[in-house]
């Protein structure tokens, strides 16, 4: 031990507890407040299952847009289920809505894709 840290008395000098449980309160604030960014990075960003899912959408779309079929379907692709809704827009028009609906294996949305195109 340093001869400087004693004082008159052979006591050591420390921090009191006040300056301890403020400067752990300050800790975990700025830990509280790191996490809440992390979180919210981690959430906007976009997971390499769900730009798979927009690819696979966009695909199939494509194949709707050279059918003339105005049908429901639910099909598998690769470890999604894909459903697939074809409607007419208005009647004696030539636009139909596609709307493309992509979930994983717990059945929860991972992306959407809804598109008017033109069908003669």
């Amino acid at each position: 031990m340093d001869r400087k840290q004693l004082n008159a008395k052979g006591l050591v000098r420390a921090s009191t507890v006040l300056e301890v449980v403020i400067a752990m309160t300050i800790i975990v604030i700025v830990f509280g407040i790191a996490m809440m960014i992390y979180e919210n990075v981690m959430r906007m960003s976009l997971s390499v299952q769900q730009l798979k899912a927009r690819h696979i959408l966009k695909e199939q779309l494509l194949k709707v847009a050279y059918t003339d079929s105005l049908a429901n379907n639910t099909f598998q692709i690769d470890s999604l289920t894909v459903n697939e809704k074809v409607t007419d827009t208005l009647n004696g028009s030539h636009l139909k809505l596609v709307v493309l609906e992509a979930y994983d294996r717990n059945h929860q949305k991972i992306t959407e894709l809804k598109q008017v195109i033109i069908h003669e």
